[in-house]
């Protein structure tokens, strides 16, 4: 195997290893430390994993269970804080850097894994994720793991890297599943490349193979028991609107104009030019292979952006493999790239600390017009005690029996900020069966003559009518309001609703 010449040592010195771990710890501290003086509340999706994971299984509506694994873990030794929540990030992104720089060592050298390592710790999503928590982070792990363990079988095969390959891939796939996307350029790789013929297909890519497999059933199962809700909902993500125009550039253009956002505007223009010089074959084998796991996934969610929809983060987990991509091509032309490569890291850097800054100031930001950016991740404390509040009271002389809401992030934004201590939380179907949301599943309003109060955020005409159908008797009360700072509000129709029972005719 060849590698780069360290044309980059005089620039860091020679022991990058050092070098990496000393960079990864203080941003691994920094990022922490935002954790902690983070103004905001948990959005709501959050606050969804986090619900999932006190009630553990092997999958739920939306995602597979990955996500509550890992948060179940840091809140078992940190607590249920904001924080403790969300500190899995920023450190499951620091192991992620530090595998990439042992993948990007061992396929090339030591600079090569460094500013592998520094493309992806310091772009700007990764920035953005290290402040909250996501199915993501796992997910990148994973890839990274995969990505490490196929690189060492198509050298020298063994069962250990077997095993690794296995388990990242099920673990992956539990996390997320855009894992799959690992796989068509794998068997790309597996057709063109005969170090990786000879590593799976045998006994240890078998092992590896059943492994996958091992981790899926599970997930598969609960999907077969609950009428495949996961893997539905995932498909209907995909948006593909009857009557709509068959090609749609503009979701297109945006989809790519937010990888700049994503992976640095310097950072995804030297990707660029480092995939061509891949496939002219002016880098080191198997660099061509590599890019195939660049590709795969910026390629599947490009089609469908092109065809429907796609949001910026989508097809991040190619941004594992573009960052030793994009590291081996700038080490190795590294005097005419110097400057761009370490310049447009600091500058990125820059800018995303300060924007991180203006935003852990809550004053600030709305003084420059960005309440809205926050808007969902405010307020929450406030909304659960003006809502207790009106539930204490009553109707009419009656005893509210629960609080129902319509909205999915609502209903666990009010949940992990403690509304359970006033009242049972439900969410109120829309249909006679769940379609929409976990809660649907594991909250669902029964039947009863007592009045609920009902949450309403949907705003569409039918809602009201739903309402009339599915209870003898609704009466709306005065809206709730909360301040959520920056001129944004938390407004929220209000209903005392009695005598319920669930549809059956939507």
């Amino acid at each position: 195997m060849s590698a780069t010449n360290d044309n980059s040592a005089a620039i860091i010195g020679p022991d990058y290893h050092k070098s990496l771990l000393t960079l990864i710890f203080a941003l691994l501290a920094l990022r922490i430390a935002f954790l902690f003086i983070s103004p905001y509340n948990l959005h709501g999706d959050e606050a969804q994993y986090w619900a999932w994971s006190n009630d553990l299984d092997w999958g739920f509506f939306t995602k597979p269970p990955g996500i509550a694994a890992v948060i179940a873990f840091f809140t078992s030794i940190f607590g249920d804080a904001e924080w403790a929540v969300r500190i899995g990030s920023p450190i499951l992104h620091s192991v992620t850097a530090y595998v990439i720089y042992r993948t990007a060592r061992h396929l090339y050298s030591g600079a090569v894994g460094f500013w592998a390592a520094c493309f992806y710790l310091l772009m700007p999503g990764v920035w953005f994720s290290s402040n909250l928590i996501s199915t993501d982070v796992p997910l990148l792990l994973c890839w990274a793991l995969a990505l490490n363990a196929w690189i060492h079988l198509r050298d020298t095969p063994s069962w250990a890297r077997a095993i690794q390959l296995g388990m990242a891939l099920g673990l992956g796939f539990l996390s997320k599943y855009a894992m799959l996307f690992f796989f068509p350029a794998l068997i790309l790789t597996l057709v063109w490349d005969k170090p990786t013929r000879r590593a799976l297909l045998s006994l240890k890519g078998l092992l590896a193979l059943a492994l996958f497999i091992g981790w899926v059933i599970p997930n598969m199962v609960w999907n077969m028991n609950h009428d495949f809700a996961t893997l539905t909902h995932t498909a209907a993500n995909a948006d593909f609107e009857a009557g709509s125009a068959l090609i749609k550039p503009i979701q297109f253009l945006e989809f790519w104009g937010g990888q700049f956002a994503v992976f640095g505007p310097v950072s995804l223009v030297l990707l660029g030019l480092a995939i061509v010089a891949a496939f002219k074959n002016r880098l080191h084998s198997p660099t061509k292979l590599l890019a195939l796991f660049v590709l795969s996934p910026l390629l599947i969610i490009s089609f469908q952006a092109l065809l429907s929809r796609a949001d910026l983060n989508w097809a991040v987990t190619a941004y594992v493999a573009a960052a030793i991509l994009t590291a081996h091509y700038c080490v190795k032309y590294w005097p005419r790239l110097r400057n761009w490569t370490g310049g447009s890291l600091v500058i990125q850097s820059l800018v995303c600390l300060v924007a991180l800054g203006i935003y852990m100031v809550p004053s600030l930001v709305n003084e420059l017009g960005r309440a809205n950016d926050v808007k969902r991740l405010r307020g929450w404390p406030a909304t659960v005690e003006t809502l207790s509040d009106i539930y204490r009271r009553g109707h009419d002389g009656n005893d509210f029996r629960a609080i129902a809401m319509d909205k999915r992030i609502h209903f666990y934004a009010l949940n992990y900020n403690g509304i359970r201590e006033t009242a049972p939380l439900y969410m109120w179907l829309y249909r006679s069966y769940a379609d929409n949301n976990h809660a649907e599943i594991s909250h669902p309003l029964p039947a009863g003559e007592a009045p609920v109060l009902l949450v309403n955020y949907h705003q569409k005409k039918e809602y009201p009518i739903a309402f009339a159908e599915d209870f003898t008797r609704i009466e709306e009360l005065a809206p709730l309001d909360v301040d959520l700072g920056g001129g944004k509000r938390r407004q929220l129709r209000l209903w005392a609703a009695y005598g319920y029972t669930p549809t059956t005719n939507r």
